[in-house]
């Protein structure tokens, strides 16, 4: 089994168990040692500390939360992703800082249902639709986008201001602020994401779809 497969088969396990464990879908902070490899995660569902264990092992190389607190996805939002998107919002929410809530319904804004299940069936994992512009696709096809992890990691850099999105360039300065609210509440993380210029429309119906995947 793949890394991605293991990660993706995990998340899967974790939303099923979502309601029992206090509902949300939760990835804890690396173990201190090395990571194992695929191989070594077990494939069939695991519970407690075992399954924690479990995810620590899956998980790539770089992914940490704040000191002590894990990175966890609202119950609700994780129910509408998929698997994929659930690999992809965790890593994002890890190395940006921004609140899984406030990721989870920007992802969702730009792809869910029929449509997200459709692009993960084509290995496409570039959730957040960096490079599609109502003047064509640049950089689209990348195989960083190939791995929700990679995808991820990508498009964190690129919204740091890194040229992580080959034939696309670096992200303008309405999308690097965005990453300045992470730590503040939702509502500024919204706010910026509203005025950085990313969607066209301005998202005007992101604070509502907030309010209903992390409530």
């Amino acid at each position: 089994m793949s890394l991605v497969d293991a990660l993706a088969r995990i998340h899967q396990i974790q939303a099923e168990l979502a309601p029992l464990d206090g509902g949300a879908v939760t990835a804890p902070a690396p173990a201190a040692a090395p990571v194992a490899s695929a191989a070594s995660v077990p494939g069939a569902p695991a519970t407690g500390a075992s399954f924690a264990s479990a995810l620590a092992q899956a998980q790539a190389p770089g992914v940490a939360a704040a000191p002590g607190q894990p990175v966890a996805l609202p119950a609700r939002a994780a129910q509408e992703m998929t698997p994929g998107q659930r690999t992809f919002a965790l890593q994002l929410a890890a190395q940006t800082g921004l609140d899984p809530g406030v990721v989870s319904a920007w992802m969702l804004a730009e792809e869910s249902g029929g449509a997200a299940q459709a692009r993960e069936r084509q290995g496409d994992f570039n959730w957040l639709n960096i490079g599609w512009t109502d003047a064509g696709r640049y950089g689209t096809s990348g195989a960083v986008w190939s791995d929700p992890v990679s995808a991820a990691n990508a498009t964190a850099g690129w919204l740091k201001g890194q040229d992580t999105v080959a034939g696309y360039g670096r992200a303008s300065a309405g999308v690097q602020a965005i990453l300045q609210t992470a730590g503040q509440p939702a509502a500024a993380q919204i706010a910026a994401l509203q005025r950085s210029g990313w969607a066209s429309s301005g998202y005007p119906d992101l604070p509502g779809l907030y309010r209903q995947v992390a409530g």
